[in-house]
């Protein structure tokens, strides 16, 4: 979700990506049916590891496990690190799914607001 919501905040300036520890190799229905419910594309998402993402070009990097998240990333990453808690809706209800998206919408709209000509990217 934070790569759909982050591309479309933050328009042609913002290269978003998003990758994580564990990936499933698919995206659930209840994201997809989230971020257009919400008006967000859903279009060309994939679940995909760290392993996918070259971080030489990556300005920020965002942690949605918190601080733990942060100890996967490769040494030696030099881009700005930040760390935020965010429930992980897989396997629970349409509510849970709205309440992670509109937390991720508004922390990207903040985190946005502050960054011109980034990339940014979620793990």
């Amino acid at each position: 979700m934070a790569e759909s919501i982050a591309r479309a905040l933050g328009g042609p300036e913002v290269e978003a990506r998003s990758a994580g520890i564990s990936p499933l190799g698919w995206v659930s229905e209840q994201t997809i049916d989230t971020l257009r419910a919400l008006g967000y594309p859903a279009e060309g998402l994939s679940s995909k590891g760290l392993g996918a993402v070259d971080f030489e070009d990556v300005d920020i990097v965002l942690s949605l496990l918190g601080d733990r998240g942060l100890d996967y990333l490769p040494r030696g990453t030099g881009a700005r690190r930040e760390a935020w808690d965010i429930t992980d809706p897989f396997g629970e209800d349409e509510e849970v799914y709205f309440e992670v998206a509109r937390e991720l919408e508004r922390r990207i709209r903040d985190l946005l607001s502050g960054e011109s000509n980034s990339e940014l990217f979620s793990a």
